[in-house]
């Protein structure tokens, strides 16, 4: 399409030869062309990738009418130079003609592009800088690709083999594959790359840390075994404390913890067996695999422990409470006084007194609960909790709708 200075030569085959005026004029259309040729491939580009990107095919229907405008000018230039060539091989008759007429198609048809490249300047902004970035990022994703690849061989031959870092390297080399997978666009590149880089950092720190989490793993051996002694021993003081519950409390209070001994036996013989799966991996070198199993082992083991204290609490709350159920109550009632109060001074009786009220018919009824032979006071005390939390959630709301 391009037309280069060679068509001003002049030739020593006879015809007339331009003047200055022809030759200004073809000089002038062709640098307009020049420009416009460079303008409407590069617009054309931003717009295939725009529409790639964003899914926006009416932005190329637009384009495409612009485009339009662009061809029409080409072939008019290209019409005035075949037609009048300046070679002194025909009369230079109509060349200034042409060349006029052509100009002017080509820069309506600039004038057309620049208004479409202003009108849509964010889209096609960002489908350049795409454009230009994904050789960058592309290249970032191979180079770090690389690294990682060292650093999960090196962990491997030092004997701190790290599984994850080994997963997360097999992932980015698939993705690698997909930045210059045939007929792969540049949206599916651009996230290849950007997928790739991600792994293989992730793949990277993995097998830095692998040192690191071995260690943590031989630490956490050895303190696990000690929690675990420990959790034995408090599951043997299960029962002790559950017979004295059932001995000095009605049966609903601790009717729920019955089994606890058996569910704190349980978790510690799960635990055990993380434990003894954590050291097996971590002998073969499988750090990853030994970290799981050691979270494992210290989730059961607060499980058994969670059981123990269910059932010593449960005892000295009991206790306490039936020491002295006036204090109690008068605790509860002070906090409910307060938040009565508050209610009060920040005229919101209407929306909040109804609810305190309630709180202190329940206060009531759980004192009478006390009266009898076998008083429940495991429901006395989940009373007073439920009226304080209550009470809490109700203050709260007050304060925020003061804010």
């Amino acid at each position: 399409m391009r037309e280069g200075s060679e068509v001003f030569r002049r030739s020593d085959r006879g015809g007339g030869l331009p003047d200055e005026r022809v030759l200004a004029a073809r000089n002038e259309a062709t640098q307009a062309f020049l420009a416009l040729d460079d303008e409407q491939r590069a617009v054309a580009d931003a717009v295939r990738v725009a529409v790639e990107l964003s899914g926006r095919t009416r932005l190329g229907d637009e384009w495409l009418e612009v485009a339009a405008i662009g061809d029409a000018a080409t072939s008019a230039y290209l019409t005035a130079t075949q037609e009048h060539p300046l070679d002194g091989s025909r009369p230079a008759l109509g060349a200034l003609d042409a060349d006029v007429k052509a100009l002017r198609e080509i820069e309506r048809a600039r004038e057309a592009i620049r208004r479409f490249r202003a009108m849509h300047a964010r889209s096609l902004d960002e489908a350049e800088y795409a454009v230009r970035n994904l050789p960058r990022i592309a290249q970032e994703a191979r180079t770090t690709l690389g690294s990682a690849r060292t650093a999960v061989q090196n962990a491997a031959a030092s004997g701190v083999r790290s599984r994850r870092a080994e997963e997360r390297l097999a992932e980015a080399e698939r993705s690698a594959a997909g930045m210059d997978g045939p007929g792969a666009g540049l949206q599916e590149r651009m996230r290849a790359a950007q997928h790739t880089l991600e792994l293989a950092r992730s793949a990277a720190e993995l097998a830095a840390e692998a040192p690191r989490t071995a260690q943590q793993v031989r630490t956490a051996l050895a303190s696990i075994a000690t929690r675990r002694s420990a959790a034995e021993t408090k599951a043997g003081r299960i029962a002790p404390s559950l017979s004295a519950l059932l001995r000095e409390f009605s049966e609903p209070c601790s009717r729920d913890l019955t089994k606890a001994e058996t569910a704190a036996r349980t978790a510690i013989a799960d635990a055990e067996r993380a434990l003894t799966e954590a050291g097996r991996l971590a002998e073969a070198g499988e750090w990853d695999e030994a970290t799981d199993r050691v979270t494992a082992a210290r989730a059961a083991l607060a499980r058994a422990e969670e059981r123990h204290d269910a059932v010593v609490d449960r005892l000295a709350a009991l206790r306490d409470v039936r020491a002295d159920p006036a204090r109690h109550a008068a605790d509860t009632r002070f906090v409910l006084r307060d938040a009565q109060r508050l209610v009060v001074d920040r005229g919101l009786v209407r929306e909040f007194g109804p609810i305190l009220d309630g709180q202190a018919v329940r206060l009531e009824r759980a004192q009478q609960r006390l009266a009898g032979v076998h008083p429940d006071y495991w429901f006395f005390v989940t009373e007073l909790r439920g009226i304080r939390e209550r009470v809490r959630e109700v203050v709260g709301q007050v304060r925020r709708s003061g804010q």
